[in-house]
């Protein structure tokens, strides 16, 4: 954990590497469109040996929107929020990592033949939900640390009041509802595995490091806020 935690610790506008992985992402986001509109259902499932089903126009186009808002949401997340230092290994880890994803739940989702219907209808609540709740609490957070007597302090307010990494709860609803979108129920497994990374790995590191810097503010936090799903845990 010592490792991971030096990432936090490591503050740097990291322009370079940021940009590179917005256009990696940008990259994937328009295989994706080649995928879902230009043939790639089709083209990928004969290189699979895979009969060539393309699934109704609505959910090719829900998909990606999917993808289109999560690439603008990782843009402002990377480019604005984002203080600590991005490695250039980290950066194509995640556009490499989000980009294969997003082509997945495209090829796997655009090939069901099944007319959208209540599922995609909570897959789109779902999916705006978690994106309200990851970037709006970002940003709150963003704007409260612009003001010079904020500075070094633990922002604790508005979203973050319900669970101290809400935003990781966001993501987790926004992927459930990008998989129902997908009807391919398989693909649920993704939000199950990032909620096991998000509370074996990923927050431990994050709240040792929020522990080491703020002390005592955070320790009291802590004792009187739910760490990631609010009014559960």
């Amino acid at each position: 954990m010592p490792g991971l935690v030096e990432i936090y610790r490591q503050k740097s506008p990291s322009r370079p590497s940021k940009a590179g992985l917005a256009l990696i992402h940008l990259g994937a986001v328009l295989c994706l469109a080649w995928v879902l509109f230009g043939g790639g259902i089709a083209r990928a499932s004969a290189w699979l040996g895979l009969v060539a089903n393309v699934g109704p126009l609505e959910r090719r186009v829900l998909l990606f929107g999917a993808a289109a808002v999560y690439f603008l949401r990782t843009l402002l997340t990377t480019l604005v929020f984002m203080k600590r230092r991005l490695s250039w290994p980290e950066a194509v880890a995640i556009a490499v990592g989000v980009g294969a994803l997003q082509l997945l739940f495209a090829f796997l989702g655009g090939r069901q033949q099944e007319p959208a219907g209540v599922s995609e209808g909570i897959g789109v609540l779902l999916y705006f939900a978690g994106s309200f709740l990851n970037t709006g609490s970002e940003y709150e957070r963003h704007t409260w640390k612009q003001h010079p007597q904020h500075r070094g302090k633990l922002y604790s307010g508005g979203l973050f009041r319900y669970a101290m990494h809400i935003n990781y709860f966001g993501d987790l609803l926004l992927f459930t509802g990008w998989a129902l979108l997908t009807r391919c129920w398989v693909l649920l497994v993704v939000p199950v595995l990032m909620l096991l990374g998000f509370v074996f790995l990923i927050i431990p590191t994050l709240d040792h490091y929020l522990a080491e810097r703020y002390g005592e503010e955070f320790e009291a936090y802590a004792a009187r806020t739910k760490k990631l799903i609010p009014f559960l845990y």
